[in-house]
């Protein structure tokens, strides 16, 4: 009987311990319990909140989110959980990142960001289709930001999305674009999508395209040090450098090359790597020409 009681409180101490060993963590304050779930995807930092009430609300104090769709199992899971996170953080709080996945049609889950959009300094945006059909596509979303300094956005194959004639982002320093379509002012001969953005500092175009391939592409900034464009399709179209301190330039084209020129003598070029991949018979048969390699 002795031995009994002896187990029996030896476990009441087991449990007591447990129990003090998670009230150390709840009992840190709020600040800390925040600064630790950041370090966590934004799927396990809502998850937090089932764990005690005290944990219930700090998910809505993140200034990171992160929404991948191949985190869930189907497109409607998704959708209700970034629809729950956006609507129920705390407004008051500014975001600072935002990384976030979302099929353009139907357009509602988009919408919901863009109230969110406005403060973000470094922001990631993958779109995608999900039909087979090219479709031509242009939403509201974030060209005029004071804010933002880092800026990817990602269209699927199957889209091409119809960029601003300008972006009006002083702040941007990096920005990487992917299967954009570039226009012109009827009255201009030139497409001039990056002049306002004076910070600007590295660039990357990827399947990238001008809406009417007659015109001509100018890239021109005065702070542009990295350029790297790569390009798919047979069409090609004139590109005008203005960049007087570009250092590092890498153009690869499949197919064709695109005529490129430059305003100034790029006297601060350190490399330069301009590619074309060429098809030669049998058609599987494809091999890489550099046609330019320069090393400083």
């Amino acid at each position: 009987m002795v031995e009994l009681k002896t187990e029996t409180k030896k476990n009441q101490n087991c449990e007591k311990e447990r129990e003090d060993e998670k009230d150390l963590i709840s009992a840190l304050p709020d600040y800390v319990l925040v600064h630790i779930i950041h370090f966590v995807d934004t799927a396990t930092a809502v998850q937090t909140s089932l764990l005690s009430k005290v944990w219930n609300n700090h998910w809505k104090s993140l200034t990171t989110l992160s929404f991948r769709r191949g985190d869930f199992k189907n497109q409607v899971n998704y959708n209700q959980f970034v629809h729950h996170v956006v609507s129920h953080r705390d407004t008051y709080i500014r975001l600072h990142r935002l990384d976030f996945e979302a099929c353009v049609a139907p357009q509602e889950l988009l919408n919901l960001f863009i109230p969110l959009l406005h403060y973000v300094a470094h922001l990631r945006i993958y779109l995608y289709h999900l039909s087979t059909k090219f479709v031509y596509y242009s939403i509201p979303i974030i060209f005029s930001s004071p804010s933002l300094t880092s800026f990817t956005l990602v269209f699927s194959n199957c889209i091409i999305f119809k960029l601003p004639q300008s972006l009006e982002l002083p702040a941007l320093k990096t920005l990487s674009l992917t299967n954009v379509s570039f226009t012109a002012r009827d009255s201009d001969e030139c497409a001039e999508p990056f002049s306002s953005c004076f910070l600007l500092n590295s660039l990357v175009l990827l399947g990238c395209s001008l809406s009417n391939p007659d015109k001509v592409l100018s890239i021109s900034n005065p702070n542009l040090s990295r350029l790297t464009m790569k390009r798919y399709t047979e069409v090609k179209y004139k590109i005008v450098l203005s960049t007087p301190n570009l250092t590092h330039l890498a153009i690869r084209s499949w197919i064709t090359l695109h005529e490129v020129s430059s305003t100034c003598d790029l006297a601060l070029l350190e490399e330069a790597n301009i590619e074309a991949f060429i098809c030669v018979v049998p058609e599987d048969d494809i091999y890489s020409r550099p046609l330019l390699v320069y090393r400083h």
